[in-house]
């Protein structure tokens, strides 16, 4: 059909066509000399034309000339068309038209500025021939002849005369949003499809017309666009305008008009126009403002567009939901808003919604406020119960507080709850709640709580004082279910404050862990899960502190849980890392990874709070595990991401600490390790005893590796220990610091020979019968007492103590709890452990384990005869000694001959300085080398 049309048009044009080229050309030599002619050319002898329709406009010495866009359009006019929108006043007009006075005179646009009339074929096209004879890219009489048909073979005959372009020439066509829903779209679609290369279009307007199919020629790159992004003011260009037009504006005065213009150039200028610094009060749109988006943008709406525009300015952030509420309409809202954004009415999709310019929202605001002033606290309501419905508390109070209505803000704040603070941040809570008069800051227990809450997630304790003194104060005056919710909220902040005193009961908290049992009890509502959640939340956090780790485990999982029910899981994401190290430090290294998985799924994940305790559990796993490289690298990170936590959450630094302190000891690094206990010791808070008592034994672990028994002993005794003055009592250590102690303590009693007392003092640990004992601690207290036992010639019961320790560690692929047991302990493995036990595979990648050992922070020396050490293939026979093995057994047993096995016997027994095999049963023992 195209190419049909094409060849009944041509013969009317192609027999004349070199002549008419020649004749025009002299004729338009001086176009503007010529309005008749020119009339007469475009065959529009009937009507006059408007000669400024056809002129590029002429840019006054105001207009900024941004040259990065006058670059985008000239490298946008390479494709066939190029679509130019924005909303009103982005620029558009401007752009173009300094795009066109930037080009030679040779190659000048054609240019047509159309209005609504122009809808109608009849006057839309020959406006086009002549802007088209103007630009030289048809011919004067050629043009006679194509306007003698009808309007719509206009198109097709302008598509044959371009065809004899020797350069391509430009049709611009300035505000072709208003071609929208007229016939003339139709032919200039037809233009559009068939045009040459040599003619090409520029379309600027709000939108590109709709009903032209662009969509296959953009696909085909064949359609450029220069958008509203593209033509927003840069920060450079502001500046430069506001220098051309001489003004001086303070910095605050710039970041002002950035943030209420937002590049759009019009909007800049109105600013300016009312003048930077005026003292008109903030959100009031200056008159000039007004009456431009009153013309430009609210005239040019249906009365129903224009309703839902005032009725939806209350809110910041649009999502479709909440237009519909506020509009009353039925899931309308999002499409819309989306035409609204796609016709450029200042509206912009933002995160899961859309927005409002801020001076179209400033106008929108003021012209509700004069039309429907009674409408404004009903939308306002409606606003905040849609937000509060979706759990966004703070933003629902905000909107309340906006409307005066306290007594519903305050109601809000009762409901949230604990999760007042999971969407916006503890800043952000606080700069909304300073709207709220004195007498509810101070008398409503929710306000007060949520105050003292904002202070004690900063991390500032002392200002969260008065605020939770109110919030007590305050609880009787709440209902009952306001109470059930808000008295756990304002328990669990005095948790976190530290003013809950440590005294008998679950971890030292005798007030609290029942008040979260009542709670957690009690819950029957995403609220009341809430409190019962961040109640648990502070009381784990605080055993952690303690270095409770067993209670802190319990109290965790139970913030976990209410936490999950009460659909907050920024901070079920904190609870769940926090109780990943808590199961570390207790050596329940495979529920740790399973809760390390679980937060690092969490979209909080790449939160720093949450991210930081992540990373120490996954550094105390690797440390336990004997992966102390891995443990190294996560420390680092830990150390990168930390400082977010809050007031009541556990010191990432000192927890880092202590277990890089625990890492470069089982490296075998005594100056390092030396350092970081000194470390530890210098920026322990004052007051925390227990973190005091762990660096106590960490050195005497050291001490004791190093052979300095007496050292050991004092510092366990807390004679030696920086802490306090020589002879002075040793602080009781809890939890953690407490089963160290203990362990320190029947180390050292080995150590001296003591295997007796060494056995007393772990021996009620043994069966696991006891809840405050831990798993890794149960597995030291066997491994002790499976050295003492077999010392004690209780050979029987050493070996089931060294099985039982093996099957409690297998699972969680435990392995440095048995290398820090030392000589004495691969010994006993050795010997105790046959291969066909249960437990041999497990036994045989631990004494691989301890092969690949450093050397232990001090060797001593056997001393005897030759006082030399024994070579690793001697000590091999010298531990299979106290099982009283003969010489061909132990050969078997190692894979050696009996002859080896004698050779050995004898250089160990002179290195050793004995005669015969309980002499060096005897020696060995006393040098730890069974």
């Amino acid at each position: 059909m195209t190419s049909t049309a094409s060849r009944s048009a041509a013969p009317r044009v192609r027999p004349q066509r070199v002549a008419q080229q020649r004749s025009a050309q002299q004729r338009l030599a001086e176009p503007r000399a010529h309005p008749q002619r020119l009339r007469q050319a475009a065959g529009l002898g009937r009507p006059p034309l408007l000669e400024d329709k056809l002129r590029v406009p002429r840019l006054t010495l105001e207009v900024l000339r941004r040259r990065r866009v006058t670059g985008l359009i000239e490298a946008a006019v390479t494709h066939r068309v190029t679509v130019v929108s924005g909303p009103a006043g982005a620029g558009k007009t401007v752009a173009c038209a300094a795009w066109a006075a930037a080009r030679p005179a040779a190659r000048q646009p054609a240019w047509l500025t159309v209005d609504a009339e122009d809808r109608d074929p009849a006057r839309f096209w020959p406006y086009v021939l002549a802007a088209l004879v103007r630009a030289r890219a048809v011919g004067a009489d050629e043009a006679a002849q194509l306007a003698e048909g009808p309007p719509e073979d206009y198109p097709l005959r302008i598509v044959a005369a371009a065809r004899s372009l020797a350069e391509p020439v430009v049709l611009v066509i300035d505000d072709a949003h208003e071609l929208a829903g007229g016939g003339a779209l139709a032919g200039l679609d037809l233009l559009i499809k068939h045009a040459p290369a040599g003619l090409r279009l520029v379309l600027s307007g709000r939108c590109g017309p709709p009903g032209l199919a662009l969509s296959r020629l953009r696909v085909a790159g064949e359609v450029a666009d220069v958008g509203a992004a593209d033509l927003a003011c840069t920060p450079e260009e502001a500046d430069a305008y506001v220098a051309m037009l001489g003004l001086a504006l303070t910095p605050a005065q710039r970041a002002e008009l950035a943030t209420r213009t937002q590049g759009w150039m019009a909007g800049l200028r109105l600013a300016l126009m009312s003048g930077p610094g005026d003292a008109a009060p903030p959100g009031t749109p200056a008159p000039a403002v007004i009456d431009y988006v009153r013309d430009e943008v609210l005239a040019r709406q249906s009365a129903q567009t224009r309703a839902f525009l005032l009725k939806t300015s209350v809110a910041a952030s649009l999502p479709g939901g909440l237009a519909d509420a506020l509009t009353g309409g039925s899931g309308t809202g999002a499409r819309t808003l989306e035409r609204l954004a796609r016709e450029n009415i200042l509206v912009e999709p933002s995160g899961s919604g859309y927005r409002y310019h801020p001076m179209l929202r400033e106008v929108l605001s003021a012209e509700l406020r004069r039309e429907r002033p009674d409408e404004v606290p009903v939308l306002l309501g409606r606003a905040a119960r849609w937000h509060a419905a979706r759990g966004e508390a703070v933003e629902a109070v905000r909107i309340a507080a906006r409307a005066g209505d306290w007594e519903f803000g305050v109601h809000l704040l009762a409901q949230a709850g604990a999760g007042v603070l999971a969407p916006d941040g503890p800043a952000e809570l606080e700069s909304v709640l300073a709207a709220f008069p004195a007498e509810y800051r101070a008398g409503a227990a929710p306000v007060a709580a949520a105050l003292a809450a904002a202070r004690l997630w900063q991390g500032d304790a002392a200002g969260a004082a008065p605020h939770l003194d109110c919030a007590q104060r305050s609880l009787g005056g709440l209902d009952g279910e306001a109470r059930a919710v808000v008295a756990p909220w304002v328990t669990a902040l005095l948790v976190m404050q530290g003013a809950d005193p440590a005294g008998a009961g679950p971890g030292g908290l005798p007030q609290s862990w029942p008040a979260a049992e009542r709670a957690s009890a009690a819950a029957a509502s995403v609220p009341q899960y809430r409190a019962a959640g961040l109640l648990w939340f502070a009381i784990g956090c605080g055993l952690l502190r303690r270095w409770e780790a067993r209670p802190a485990a319990l109290a965790l999982t139970h913030a976990s849980a209410q936490l999950a029910a009460g659909s907050l899981p920024e901070l079920r994401a904190r609870a769940l890392a926090w109780q990943a190290l808590a199961a570390a430090g207790c050596g329940e290294l495979a529920a740790a990874d399973r809760l390390i998985a679980e937060a690092a799924a969490s979209p909080a994940a790449g939160q720093r709070e949450v991210a930081c305790p992540v990373a120490l559990a996954r550094a105390q796993v690797c440390v336990a595990r004997d992966e102390l490289g891995a443990a190294a690298e996560r420390l680092d990170e830990a150390d990168r991401l930390a400082g977010g936590q809050a007031a009541g959450e556990p010191s990432a630094a000192a927890v880092g600490g202590l277990i890089r302190a625990y890492a470069v000891t089982a490296e075998s690094d005594p100056a390092g390790a030396a350092a970081s206990i000194a470390r530890l010791r210098a920026a322990r808070a004052p007051g925390d005893e227990a973190l005091g008592a762990l660096l106590a034994v960490l050195e005497a672990g050291v001490a004791l590796a190093a052979g300095e028994r007496e050292r050991a002993g004092l510092v366990l005794a807390g004679d030696g220990a920086p802490d306090g003055p020589p002879g002075a009592p040793s602080a009781p250590a809890p939890g953690l610091a407490a089963a160290a102690a203990r362990l320190g303590r029947a180390r050292l009693l080995l150590a001296t020979g003591d295997d007796k007392g060494a056995l007393e003092t772990v021996e009620h640990w043994l069966d696991g019968t006891d809840p405050s004992v831990t798993l890794s601690d149960q597995v030291s207290a066997l491994l002790v007492a499976a050295v003492a036992r077999r010392r004690l010639s209780q050979v029987t019961e050493a070996a089931e103590h060294i099985e039982q320790a093996l099957l409690l560690a297998e699972p969680e692929g435990a392995y440095r709890v048995f290398l820090d047991g030392g000589p004495p302990v691969r010994s006993a493995m050795t010997v105790l452990v046959p291969p066909t036990s249960r437990c041999a595979g497990f036994a045989g990648r631990v004494l691989e384990r301890f092969g690949g050992q450093p050397p232990r922070l001090a060797t001593a020396a056997p001393s005897g005869a030759a006082g030399l050490p024994l070579t690793g293939s001697e000590l091999a026979v010298l531990r299979f000694l106290p099982s009283h093995m003969t010489n061909q057994e132990i050969a078997e047993a190692l894979f050696l001959s009996i002859n080896t096995v004698k050779t050995h016997l004898r250089s160990a027994y002179r290195k050793l300085g004995v005669a015969n095999r309980r002499q060096a049963i005897a020696r060995g023992r006393r040098l730890d080398l069974l």
